[in-house]
């Protein structure tokens, strides 16, 4: 136990600094962009707010009527926030596809030494699925540490009469597409990091699957993930289905959803071992 405690380690220091300069890169421009955001929102709203003011004598209050109170909130509900959330999630999907391929590219290929090692071959899988989960909360804290910077520049341009007093959690809270990353509440941040662990597990089977198959691996994986999608989504859509919207209660549906999450990981995790372990070789 203890040995293949440390070799999953050591496959794991190993695979991630294989991603470093990737996630580095994610980081960088998640964080540049941002400041960007940061800097040009308020920027724009006091240029089209002092050009009102010139242009028609307006008092503050007459500003505010024609363009409104400027927030945090603003900003956060922009490109330049959610931009950087989409390329990295597109980002580390990809990755998450590139770090099985990248070992059978060239005649050497490295994946055929990575297989032949002495040790278990769901250390290797497990080794590259933490370090995808690694590069995904990184890239959660360095949006959370660009908002907490964000905040206070946007409350620097922005002039006491045109701002919106909304706190920075307040802010986040009003913007749907940080709860789905934001452990704001924890019960809701948990549901939707099991739901992005079993799509991972998912994806691997697939990528496993074309590994073993060719061609026909292809096809298998997209009628399995096809299955898999219909699975979880149809318990939420049964209540149109059946034209009754009370089939189900919340607390009922949430059980159901978990349960079949819950099997389609195990599954996939499943294949997933048969897959590696039986059908690949070297």
């Amino acid at each position: 136990m203890k040995n293949s405690l440390h070799t999953l380690l050591k496959l794991t220091n190993f695979e991630l600094e294989r991603l470093s300069k990737f996630l580095f890169t994610l980081m960088g421009l998640t964080l540049l962009i941002n400041l960007a955001g940061y800097i040009y929102t308020p920027t724009q709203y006091m240029g089209r707010i002092n050009e009102y003011l010139t242009q028609n004598s307006a008092t503050a209050d007459e500003a505010v009527k024609a363009f409104g109170h400027f927030s945090f909130y603003t900003v956060t509900n922009t490109l330049w926030i959610g931009g950087p959330i989409a390329l990295g999630i597109s980002g580390l999907l990809f990755y998450s596809v590139f770090i099985w391929y990248r070992e059978w590219f060239g005649k050497n290929t490295f994946a055929y030494r990575l297989l032949m090692l002495p040790v278990s071959r769901m250390t290797l899988y497990f080794s590259k699925f933490i370090v995808i989960f690694i590069g995904i909360f990184s890239l959660i804290a360095t949006q959370m540490v660009s908002l907490f910077i964000g905040y206070p520049i946007v409350s620097a341009i922005i002039e006491s009469p045109y701002f919106r007093e909304l706190s920075l959690i307040e802010s986040i809270q009003m913007n749907p597409l940080f709860l789905f990353f934001f452990p704001l509440d924890f019960g809701y941040f948990v549901i939707v990091n099991g739901v992005g662990f079993v799509v991972l597990l998912v994806l691997f089977t697939v990528i496993l699957m074309e590994r073993s198959f060719g061609v026909k691996g292809i096809v298998l994986g997209i009628v399995y993930s096809l299955i898999a999608l219909a699975a979880v989504l149809l318990p939420l859509f049964l209540p149109d289905l059946l034209n009754n919207r009370y089939l189900l209660y919340g607390s009922e549906l949430m059980i159901i959803e978990t349960i079949l999450l819950t099997t389609v990981g195990v599954l996939s995790l499943f294949m997933s071992r048969h897959l590696i372990n039986k059908k690949i070789t070297v």
